[in-house]
Protein backbone atom coordinates (compact mmCIF):
# COMPACT_ATOMS: atom_id res chain seq x y z
CA UNK A 1 0.00 0.00 0.00
CA UNK A 2 1.25 3.60 -0.89
CA UNK A 3 0.86 6.19 1.81
CA UNK A 4 -1.24 9.20 0.98
CA UNK A 5 -1.75 10.42 3.99
CA UNK A 6 0.85 13.14 5.12
CA UNK A 7 0.70 16.16 7.85
CA UNK A 8 1.71 19.37 6.01
CA UNK A 9 4.86 19.13 7.57
CA UNK A 10 5.74 15.86 5.85
CA UNK A 11 4.00 17.41 1.99
CA UNK A 12 6.26 20.42 2.88
CA UNK A 13 9.51 17.98 3.13
CA UNK A 14 8.35 16.07 0.28
CA UNK A 15 7.79 18.88 -2.73
CA UNK A 16 11.12 19.73 -1.38
CA UNK A 17 12.87 16.47 -1.90
CA UNK A 18 11.41 16.52 -5.41
CA UNK A 19 13.03 19.53 -6.03
CA UNK A 20 16.41 18.40 -4.61
CA UNK A 21 16.54 15.18 -6.31
CA UNK A 22 15.44 17.55 -9.65
CA UNK A 23 18.62 19.86 -9.02
CA UNK A 24 20.98 16.72 -8.41
CA UNK A 25 19.73 15.67 -11.97
CA UNK A 26 20.16 18.71 -13.85
CA UNK A 27 23.46 19.63 -11.41
CA UNK A 28 25.52 16.24 -13.34
CA UNK A 29 24.22 17.77 -16.92
CA UNK A 30 26.58 20.70 -16.04
CA UNK A 31 29.37 18.61 -14.35
CA UNK A 32 28.96 16.56 -17.71
CA UNK A 33 29.24 19.33 -20.41
CA UNK A 34 32.28 20.56 -18.00
CA UNK A 35 33.84 16.92 -18.22
CA UNK A 36 33.98 16.74 -14.50
CA UNK A 37 33.40 12.94 -14.22
CA UNK A 38 35.54 11.97 -11.52
CA UNK A 39 33.70 15.37 -9.71
CA UNK A 40 30.46 13.73 -10.71
CA UNK A 41 31.06 10.45 -8.95
CA UNK A 42 32.49 12.10 -5.98
CA UNK A 43 30.14 14.62 -5.09
CA UNK A 44 26.83 13.20 -6.64
CA UNK A 45 27.02 9.55 -6.83
CA UNK A 46 26.11 7.36 -3.48
CA UNK A 47 29.32 7.29 -0.55
CA UNK A 48 28.13 4.73 1.83
CA UNK A 49 30.34 1.33 1.43
CA UNK A 50 26.78 -0.98 1.08
CA UNK A 51 25.49 1.22 -1.44
CA UNK A 52 28.40 2.19 -3.76
CA UNK A 53 28.98 -2.06 -3.93
CA UNK A 54 25.42 -1.94 -5.70
CA UNK A 55 25.59 1.19 -7.75
CA UNK A 56 25.33 0.23 -11.46
CA UNK A 57 25.38 2.66 -14.63
CA UNK A 58 23.69 0.85 -17.84
CA UNK A 59 23.39 1.26 -21.50
CA UNK A 60 21.71 -0.57 -24.09
CA UNK A 61 23.67 -3.74 -23.60
CA UNK A 62 24.51 -3.52 -19.74
CA UNK A 63 25.65 -2.59 -16.57
CA UNK A 64 28.53 -1.19 -15.22
CA UNK A 65 28.16 -2.44 -11.28
CA UNK A 66 30.02 -1.09 -8.02
CA UNK A 67 31.62 2.15 -7.91
CA UNK A 68 35.20 0.82 -8.74
CA UNK A 69 33.85 -0.71 -11.63
CA UNK A 70 31.89 2.81 -13.01
CA UNK A 71 35.05 4.70 -12.51
CA UNK A 72 37.15 2.98 -14.79
CA UNK A 73 34.59 3.40 -17.09
CA UNK A 74 33.20 6.17 -16.49
CA UNK A 75 35.91 8.50 -15.45
CA UNK A 76 39.22 7.02 -16.41
CA UNK A 77 38.79 6.07 -20.12
CA UNK A 78 37.32 9.02 -21.04
CA UNK A 79 40.80 11.83 -21.60
CA UNK A 80 41.31 15.41 -23.16
CA UNK A 81 39.84 16.03 -26.40
CA UNK A 82 36.09 14.60 -25.41
CA UNK A 83 33.07 16.91 -25.31
CA UNK A 84 29.76 15.98 -24.11
CA UNK A 85 26.33 17.56 -23.40
CA UNK A 86 23.45 15.66 -21.82
CA UNK A 87 20.32 18.02 -20.88
CA UNK A 88 18.02 16.74 -18.76
CA UNK A 89 14.37 17.35 -19.78
CA UNK A 90 10.89 16.54 -18.91
CA UNK A 91 11.16 15.02 -15.42
CA UNK A 92 9.55 12.72 -13.75
CA UNK A 93 10.33 12.13 -9.87
CA UNK A 94 8.65 9.59 -7.81
CA UNK A 95 9.50 9.50 -4.25
CA UNK A 96 8.70 6.76 -1.81
CA UNK A 97 6.11 6.50 0.78
CA UNK A 98 8.42 6.40 3.53
CA UNK A 99 10.54 8.98 1.79
CA UNK A 100 13.76 7.16 1.86
CA UNK A 101 14.49 6.49 -1.93
CA UNK A 102 12.86 7.80 -5.19
CA UNK A 103 12.81 7.10 -8.82
CA UNK A 104 13.47 9.46 -11.58
CA UNK A 105 12.91 9.40 -15.51
CA UNK A 106 14.41 11.92 -17.56
CA UNK A 107 14.91 12.75 -21.12
CA UNK A 108 17.93 13.83 -23.09
CA UNK A 109 18.69 15.23 -26.73
CA UNK A 110 22.40 14.28 -25.57
CA UNK A 111 25.75 14.90 -28.02
CA UNK A 112 29.24 13.44 -27.79
CA UNK A 113 32.03 14.63 -30.20
CA UNK A 114 35.37 13.23 -30.01
CA UNK A 115 38.85 14.20 -31.09
CA UNK A 116 40.55 11.96 -33.77
CA UNK A 117 43.80 13.54 -32.54
CA UNK A 118 44.49 15.21 -36.28
CA UNK A 119 42.63 18.16 -36.10
CA UNK A 120 39.23 16.45 -36.91
CA UNK A 121 36.40 15.15 -34.79
CA UNK A 122 33.62 12.57 -34.43
CA UNK A 123 30.35 14.08 -33.80
CA UNK A 124 27.59 11.95 -32.70
CA UNK A 125 23.91 12.71 -31.85
CA UNK A 126 22.17 10.52 -29.42
CA UNK A 127 19.08 11.19 -28.07
CA UNK A 128 18.52 8.73 -24.90
CA UNK A 129 16.00 8.21 -22.04
CA UNK A 130 17.66 8.43 -18.60
CA UNK A 131 16.78 6.41 -15.79
CA UNK A 132 17.86 6.73 -11.95
CA UNK A 133 17.39 5.49 -8.74
CA UNK A 134 18.17 7.64 -5.85
CA UNK A 135 18.07 7.22 -1.98
CA UNK A 136 19.33 9.32 0.82
CA UNK A 137 22.35 9.70 2.50
CA UNK A 138 22.89 11.19 5.52
CA UNK A 139 20.02 13.89 4.26
CA UNK A 140 21.47 14.16 1.06
CA UNK A 141 20.40 12.93 -2.01
CA UNK A 142 22.24 10.74 -4.30
CA UNK A 143 22.50 9.07 -7.31
CA UNK A 144 22.69 4.95 -6.59
CA UNK A 145 21.61 3.46 -10.22
CA UNK A 146 21.49 5.39 -13.45
CA UNK A 147 20.69 3.34 -16.90
CA UNK A 148 20.73 5.67 -20.14
CA UNK A 149 19.06 4.08 -22.74
CA UNK A 150 19.84 5.22 -26.00
CA UNK A 151 16.99 5.76 -28.73
CA UNK A 152 19.21 6.14 -31.88
CA UNK A 153 22.48 7.30 -32.49
CA UNK A 154 23.52 9.41 -35.68
CA UNK A 155 26.50 11.28 -36.72
CA UNK A 156 26.00 14.95 -37.45
CA UNK A 157 25.59 16.51 -40.86
CA UNK A 158 24.33 12.77 -42.06
CA UNK A 159 20.50 12.23 -43.23
CA UNK A 160 19.66 9.47 -40.68
CA UNK A 161 17.27 8.27 -43.13
CA UNK A 162 19.90 6.66 -44.99
CA UNK A 163 21.10 4.50 -42.09
CA UNK A 164 20.08 1.14 -41.55
CA UNK A 165 17.16 0.63 -39.27
CA UNK A 166 18.83 -1.93 -37.26
CA UNK A 167 21.20 -1.17 -34.37
CA UNK A 168 24.52 -2.77 -34.77
CA UNK A 169 25.33 -2.55 -31.35
CA UNK A 170 28.94 -4.84 -32.68
CA UNK A 171 29.93 -1.24 -34.37
CA UNK A 172 27.89 1.27 -32.64
CA UNK A 173 30.35 3.87 -31.13
CA UNK A 174 28.19 4.70 -28.21
CA UNK A 175 27.89 0.80 -27.32
CA UNK A 176 31.59 0.34 -28.64
CA UNK A 177 32.86 2.72 -26.07
CA UNK A 178 30.53 1.67 -23.97
CA UNK A 179 32.61 -1.38 -23.64
CA UNK A 180 33.02 -5.00 -21.62
CA UNK A 181 30.06 -3.64 -18.93
CA UNK A 182 29.67 -5.96 -15.33
CA UNK A 183 26.44 -7.53 -16.65
CA UNK A 184 26.15 -7.77 -20.09
CA UNK A 185 22.74 -7.99 -21.18
CA UNK A 186 20.17 -6.04 -24.16
CA UNK A 187 18.08 -4.14 -22.37
CA UNK A 188 16.95 -1.59 -25.01
CA UNK A 189 16.68 -1.76 -28.57
CA UNK A 190 15.58 1.54 -30.31
CA UNK A 191 14.80 -0.33 -33.33
CA UNK A 192 10.73 -0.63 -32.31
CA UNK A 193 10.95 3.04 -30.82
CA UNK A 194 9.89 2.11 -26.97
CA UNK A 195 8.40 -1.31 -27.71
CA UNK A 196 10.13 -3.22 -24.99
CA UNK A 197 9.28 -0.19 -22.26
CA UNK A 198 13.06 -0.05 -20.58
CA UNK A 199 13.19 1.62 -18.26
CA UNK A 200 9.87 2.13 -17.62
CA UNK A 201 8.25 4.95 -15.90
CA UNK A 202 8.42 5.08 -12.58
CA UNK A 203 5.32 4.29 -10.62
CA UNK A 204 3.99 5.29 -6.85
CA UNK A 205 5.57 2.57 -4.10
CA UNK A 206 5.76 2.66 -0.24
CA UNK A 207 9.45 1.39 -0.17
CA UNK A 208 12.43 0.00 -1.83
CA UNK A 209 13.12 -3.52 -3.00
CA UNK A 210 15.17 -4.92 -5.75
CA UNK A 211 12.82 -5.92 -8.09
CA UNK A 212 11.81 -2.00 -8.76
CA UNK A 213 15.45 -1.18 -9.10
CA UNK A 214 16.80 0.52 -12.58
CA UNK A 215 20.25 -1.75 -12.18
CA UNK A 216 20.27 -5.44 -13.64
CA UNK A 217 18.81 -6.70 -10.50
CA UNK A 218 15.21 -4.96 -11.65
CA UNK A 219 15.45 -5.75 -15.31
CA UNK A 220 12.61 -7.88 -17.07
CA UNK A 221 12.95 -9.22 -20.17
CA UNK A 222 9.92 -6.89 -22.58
CA UNK A 223 6.79 -8.57 -23.04
CA UNK A 224 4.51 -9.08 -26.34
CA UNK A 225 4.87 -10.35 -29.86
CA UNK A 226 7.96 -8.00 -30.78
CA UNK A 227 10.07 -10.42 -28.47
CA UNK A 228 8.72 -14.04 -28.47
CA UNK A 229 8.75 -13.34 -32.18
CA UNK A 230 12.11 -12.77 -31.94
CA UNK A 231 11.73 -9.70 -34.02
CA UNK A 232 14.48 -7.32 -35.21
CA UNK A 233 18.25 -8.54 -35.75
CA UNK A 234 19.41 -8.12 -31.81
CA UNK A 235 16.35 -9.98 -30.17
CA UNK A 236 16.81 -13.98 -31.88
Amino acid sequence: MFRTNYSDEELIRRVWDVEEIKKLVYKRSVYIANDWRARELDELWVKEPAHQATASFGKNIGWYVGMDAIRAWYDKKHGDGYMAFHPATTGLVELAGDGKTAKGLFYSIANETESNGDGTANALWMPEKVAFDFIKEGGEWKIWHLVAAVDLVSEAGTDYGDQDPYPHYETDPVMVEFGEPTVKQLIHDGTFNWWDNYPAMPEPYETWSDDISYGPEGWKAPKGKHYGAGEGRNWK
